[in-house]
Formats: C-alpha cells, sequence, structure tokens
C-alpha cells in the first residue's frame, strides 16, 4: 500500500518521476521458486563510485546507521511525510530507498512485524552462532546488470550456485531431473543429449486431450516411473496435496534437463548471497537513510488516520 502526492504543483515532470519510481520498485518482485528471490528493478541510472546521486546532482552517502534516543513512535506518526508505505520487505523497502535517493522525499514505513526484511529476515542464533533465515532460505539470482550493481551498494556478496540432492529409493540424485537423476536410479549409462531426449521421449506417455492436473502434465513430460518416484511425492510433499488435486501449471514448471547441469538456476549470470545476510542489506538499504522513517510492531489499519503524509 503507498500514499502519495506532490507536496506542491510545482512540476509535474518530478511527480512523473515518482510514479515511474513506484511501476520500477514494484518490478522488484519476490518469486520463490524453491525459497528463491528474483530481483528485477532498476532502470534509473545510479552513480557507481559509491555514492548515490540524487535527481539535483547532490552525492548522498550511505553510512551505517547512529544509534540515537528512541523517538516516540506518535511523534514519528504525525511528523509529515511525502511517502507512506505498508511493509518493509523488498518491495516497499526499494520503493522507500528510490524515493529518499533519488527524489529527496521523506518516507515512512510501517511494518506490522517486530523486523524489518519481510519474508527475508535472518538473525544469528544466539546459541549455535549460525545464520537463520526465520521464513525460509532465500536465493538471489538475476541477469540485470543494474540489478547486479543496485544490490552491491548496501552489501558484500559471495558467489553461490544452488544445487539440490533428493534421496530417492535410498541413492541421492540431483532434482531437478538430468542425466544423472535418470543413470542412477535405473542403472543406466546415458552419456548425451540426443540419448537423454530419446530416453524421455519413449518414457513419456500422450494423452489425446490437454494435460487437465498435475499427474497427466507431469506423465506427459517424464512418464510414470519418474512421476511415481519424484514429482508425485515431492508435490505432496510441498502442497499437501497430490498432483491430480492440482492444475496442470504446477508440474509444467519444474524443469528436466537433458543434460548433466546440476545447477538450480543454469541459465542466471549472477547467483550469490550477502556476505551479512539480508536483514544486514535491508538496514543499510532503508535505515541508514536520514529521508526514511521505520516503525516496526505497527498495525496500518490501527495508526492510519495518525499518518501525516501525501495521498493519492
Amino acid at each position: 500500500i503507498l500514499f502519495t502526492q506532490p507536496s506542491r504543483r510545482k512540476s509535474m515532470k518530478l511527480y512523473r518521476r515518482a510514479q515511474q519510481t513506484v511501476i520500477f520498485a514494484i518490478a522488484l518482485f519476490a518469486v520463490f521458486s524453491c525459497c528463491s528471490v528474483h530481483f528485477a528493478l532498476l532502470a534509473n541510472d545510479m552513480d557507481r563510485e559509491k555514492d548515490i546521486r540524487d535527481i539535483g546532482g547532490n552525492a548522498f552517502k550511505f553510512t551505517p546507521p547512529v544509534q540515537e534516543g528512541e523517538k516516540d513512535d506518535d511523534d514519528i506518526l504525525t511528523k509529515y511525510h511525502d511517502v507512506c508505505i505498508v511493509g518493509s520487505g523488498l518491495s516497499g523497502s526499494v520503493i522507500a530507498e528510490r524515493y529518499a535517493t533519488l527524489l529527496q522525499k521523506k518516507v515512512l514505513i510501517i511494518e506490522k512485524r517486530d523486523h524489518i526484511g519481510g519474508n527475508c529476515y535472518d538473525y544469528i542464533d544466539d546459541e549455535t552462532n549460525i545464520r537463520v533465515s526465520k521464513y525460509g532460505a532465500h536465493l538471489f539470482h538475476t541477469n540485470s546488470e543494474r540489478v547486479w550493481e543496485y544490490i552491491h551498494q548496501y552489501s558484500d556478496w559471495t558467489p553461490y550456485e544452488h544445487r539440490v540432492l533428493g534421496l530417492v529409493n535410498g541413492k541421492h540424485v540431483p532434482i531437478p531431473v538430468n542425466i544423472d537423476t535418470v543413470n542412477r536410479l535405473f542403472d543406466l549409462d546415458i552419456q548425451t543429449s540426443e540419448e537423454m531426449s530419446k530416453w524421455l521421449e519413449n518414457e513419456q506417455t500422450h494423452f489425446e486431450h490437454e494435460p487437465s492436473n498435475s499427474e497427466e502434465m507431469a506423465i506427459s513430460r517424464v512418464g510414470t516411473r519418474l512421476y511415481n518416484l519424484i514429482f508425485k511425492p515431492y508435490t505432496f510433499k510441498q502442497w499437501a496435496k497430490y498432483p491430480n488435486e492440482l492444475g496442470p501449471e504446477v508440474t509444467a514448471r519444474i524443469p528436466v534437463r537433458n543434460d548433466h547441469d546440476d545447477r538450480y538456476f543454469p541459465n542466471d549470470k549472477y547467483q550469490a548471497l550477502p556476505k551479512q545476510g539480508y536483514t544486514k542489506l535491508f538496514e543499510n538499504m532503508i535505515l541508514s537513510n536520514p529521508l526514511i522513517d521505520v516503525l516496526t510492531n505497527t498495525d496500518y489499519f490501527e495508526v492510519n488516520k495518525k499518518i501525516n503524509c501525501g495521498k493519492l
């Protein structure tokens, strides 16, 4: 939820740019495909020398958050903000950062949870000193140069390519299915993509109609043996429903490979994890910016009549 309007009708050009910023930031969309995150954002040009240039040409340098005395929540709520944003996850945080950095707008983020970062939130466990992703692991992968450069303003990144092994009939096999998966499960010696494609073709069951559910879709793609060994139990584990209870699109999106590549995202140029975790990334993005106020443990619907900000 976002509320904004120019405080004065100075420039329709500036207002249009604000609207474009919202559109670009909304394009930063979290896609949870086996707990992954896709970043797709940023059509705005940015300075690459650690400083970020606002539209007036002034440099704003991000520094670690300064510990200050606690601010009264009511004071923050009643303070005028140009933009009010509900939620401090990926989209909310990036929209806030773009408005503050590019347009020098005062921004208020209202967050119902007791932390920032949305479902990407992580923390260090006190007993084990291990970083825990509270809502499940998130894997960053993108082909966008601009996104890759953008996120490096707020964190160092460790290269990481996700690979998955499934335990099937007592054997560890790559998932998604590839040549090695088939060779290990069925004691075969497939060597080439051509041989793998031919094997799959012989396994597939072709219906006289378009697949009507995920069971028919999977069988049409990999046959009954791989369906029963992998697709059926995995689908139930993920959805608590069997494939014949789900639409065909669910198993249609599961990749099947005809080579030896065991990476989960083989087509993405940039794959990495933030060196200090996702929470630190969000802290550097929004808490370090003096134009952004953040209220956690705050339900928008309980305070919406108190907030003092621009509205559409």
